[in-house]
Order: C-alpha cells, then structure tokens, then sequence
C-alpha cells in the first residue's frame, strides 16, 4: 500500500514548480530579446558621435584667427609661437601633414590641449570630431615629434662656462660664484604605477611619482632632463644613473666650472652643494633680525638664492601643464615621453617669447641675459663618475667652497662696517 501511494505521488506534477520554470523562461527569453535590441541599435543604428558643425580643423582654424588670449588658453602658448612650433616639426620632417584627415596643427593643438588641461582621450575626440582611435594615434605621433625636438633645444649653451653676464654685476653673486653654468635638482612628477609596482612609485608623501633630475641655466632653460625614475628613488641615485651611463648625455660642465646642488647630492668637482648644518633656504632668512650670523650662513643664503633658478624653472613647467600634476593611465615609456616633451615646450617658448606671462609671474626680480644664444652644442659623455666624486675630487671642491664662504664673510663684514 505503501509502495503504491509512493509511485502516485512520484507521478504527480507539482505547479509551482511548472510556474516557477515558465518565469524562468519567460526572463531568459525578455533578456535575449533586450540584448538583441541593444545589438541592432548599437551596430545597425548607430547614431554618429561627432555631429558638430566645427571639425577639429575648423576649430584649430577659429582659435588661431581669434582673440590671441582665447589661443593662449587653450593651447598655452601665443598663436605666432604655436604657428611656429607647427613650422618647425614640419621642416624637420618630424611630423608630417595627413590630408584630409589630421593637420599638423590640428596633431599639436591635441597634444597641448591634453597637456595644458589634463584632459582625457574622449573629451579630446569631442571636441575635436574625431574618433577615439584618431585622437590616441596621433596624440602618440605627435608626442613623439615635440619629444624628439627636445634634442634640438634642451641643451647647454655651448660657450658657457660662467655666470652670464647680467649675473655679474650682482655683488650678491659675482666673484663667488663665477664659474657656476647652472643648477640640477630633482622634482617629483605625478605617475601611474604599472600594475604590482605601486610601492616603489610612492614617494615620501605617500604620492605616486617619478623623480625626475633636471638642470637648468640661468635663462630658465632646461638643458638635461633625466625622468622615469620611481618616486621612492633619492635625488642621489638618479643623479648618480644620470652620470653614470655615457647614453644618458649629461651635459658636463667645462673644466672648472660647476653646477649648484643643495644637500641631497654629493661634492664633487662639477658640483657644488651648500654647507650642512646651518641654514639654507632664502625664506629662512627673511624677516626682521634673521640676516645671516655665520660664514656658512652667508654662503648658503646666496647659494640658495641663485640656486633658486631650479625651482622657477619647475614652477613654470607645472603651471603650464597641469597633466604633470596628475598624470593619466599611460604606460611608463609614454610617461617618461610626456615629461621630455612638456620641457621641450617650455624651452621653445622661452626662445621665442621671453615676454611670456608665465614667466614674469616667476622668475621675480631676475632679468636673464636676452642676447644668450638659446642652442649650442651640448658637452656630452661619461664624465667619468669615479674622479668627479673621488676623495681627492671632493676635499679640493670642499676647500674651494671653505675659500669662497672666507672671501664672502670678510667682503660682507667689510661692508657692513
């Protein structure tokens, strides 16, 4: 009896489970056909994203024949040094005209309105009516066009081998520091880490950077960039990777001549830090009652003023292209491109227009030498690390730097009595 009211049972229908397996279908169903209608709509009618009536060209056109400040907004430079910049890449074949797609200027107006407004990819192609594909390519190209420029115009002059002469007739400065070319430091620039690297990125504010080493002259000129560096690297191993490889290209100095350090890098017979424990930084000495107290004081004080130059320089470079303060998803090599690149501008603007707002709003009361002959050939080599930083190297920069601080205090002293 038992067996038989089992095998009833067993082939009885449950109908809740018959309802539950028709929902089932039923949404399988609505789902594909939903996908379905997504597939025709997305791939069958298509509706087109550019629709503006001002193509990219068109627009590079109207900023260009308009109000000069509405192009120097936008493309962080005057409209005669953008045409020019455009000119040049085109005579040296470094970027060449596609027509009737992309215009050169329409290729180097992109890279300036991503760099100059950290602007991303899609913005970009919507404003200027271009697919995505378009805009990344010849972003890439034209990137690489201004990145290879920089070899061209980030160098020394080649005649340097002391302070210009509109240095010279600052009491604060000459004959101190007479054979001085230049200054190096190391500013850290925002990077995206690639993936399982993040900590060697994070510098000592818990920031992602690199460390990028940098040398200037005083005419706010870069004229060696050393980037790529994780954040987490001192100021004196990039210094020291910089010099230490003869395909890097340091610009050595003369000679004789020397670069101003502060103290995070070494003496040497190229370059010249500033005393330790005493103070250093201009700001420190500002105020009522903070003159300097000590020979090692005077000498940092100037040393740290003409040093400031750096510093200007790197000011600049950051407010003129915010993408350096937050840098987007490129990987390390296009990073690295971006930062040569963004110094390439700078120094291409400061040849061609000295005038420049940005400038004066930096560089203070500093007026470099106009008649500088902004390219030169650049002294390039190994240098040999091993003598510029040997124990002989460092005590006769050392006792070079003892006699200036000596002849500066007494000088001052004499002065002020």
């Amino acid at each position: 009896m038992a067996d038989t009211e089992s095998d009833c049972e067993s082939g009885m229908t449950d109908p809740d489970s018959d309802e539950y397996d028709s929902e089932m279908e039923l949404e399988i169903a609505t789902s594909y056909v939903q996908l379905c209608i997504e597939y025709v709509q997305k791939y069958y009618m298509k509706r087109p994203i550019c629709i503006s009536i001002l193509s990219g060209r068109s627009y590079v056109i109207e900023v260009l024949e308009g109000n000069p400040q509405v192009c120097y907004d936008i493309f962080r430079m005057d409209k005669t040094i953008f045409r020019h910049l455009c000119n040049e890449l085109k005579r040296l074949h470094l970027l060449e005209e596609d027509t009737g797609i992309v215009s050169v200027e329409e290729s180097v107006g992109t890279v300036l309105f991503i760099v100059g407004h950290n602007t991303d990819y899609r913005l970009t192609a919507n404003r200027f009516q271009h697919s995505l594909e378009t805009i990344q390519r010849w972003f890439r190209r034209a990137l690489r066009a201004i990145h290879t420029l920089r070899c061209l115009i980030i160098r020394p002059d080649a005649d340097a081998a002391e302070l210009p002469h509109v240095l010279r007739g600052n009491e604060k400065y000459y004959p101190w520091f007479e054979k001085c070319v230049g200054a190096i430091d190391g500013t850290h620039i925002s990077a995206s880490a690639p993936f399982g690297r993040t900590t060697a990125f994070r510098d000592r504010r818990s920031d992602i950077t690199q460390n990028v080493m940098c040398a200037c002259n005083f005419d706010m000129q870069f004229t060696y960039v050393h980037s790529g560096w994780e954040g987490s690297a001192n100021d004196s191993r990039v210094m020291q990777d910089a010099l230490g490889h003869a395909e890097y290209e340091f610009p050595w100095p003369p000679r004789g001549s020397y670069y101003l350090v502060d103290s995070g890098y070494a003496i040497g017979s190229a370059f010249l830090p500033p005393h330790k424990s005493a103070r250093y930084h201009a700001q420190e000495f500002r105020g009522v009652n903070r003159q300097p107290t000590t020979p090692q004081e005077l000498f940092n004080y100037r040393h740290s003023s003409l040093r400031m130059v750096i510093e200007r320089c790197f000011g600049v470079l950051k407010a003129w292209f915010p993408i350096l303060t937050e840098m987007h998803s490129f990987s390390i090599s296009r990073q690295r491109l971006l930062v040569t690149a963004c110094c390439a501008l700078h120094n291409f603007i400061r040849m061609y227009n000295r005038a420049d707002e940005m400038f004066h709003v930096w560089e203070g009361s500093f007026v470099p030498n106009s008649d500088a002959n902004p390219v030169g050939a650049a002294r390039v080599g190994s240098g040999g690390t091993e003598k510029v930083f040997n124990a002989r190297a460092q005590r006769a920069m050392s006792e070079y730097r003892d006699a200036i601080t000596a002849a500066m205090w007494a000088d001052y002293i004499g002065n002020r009595d």
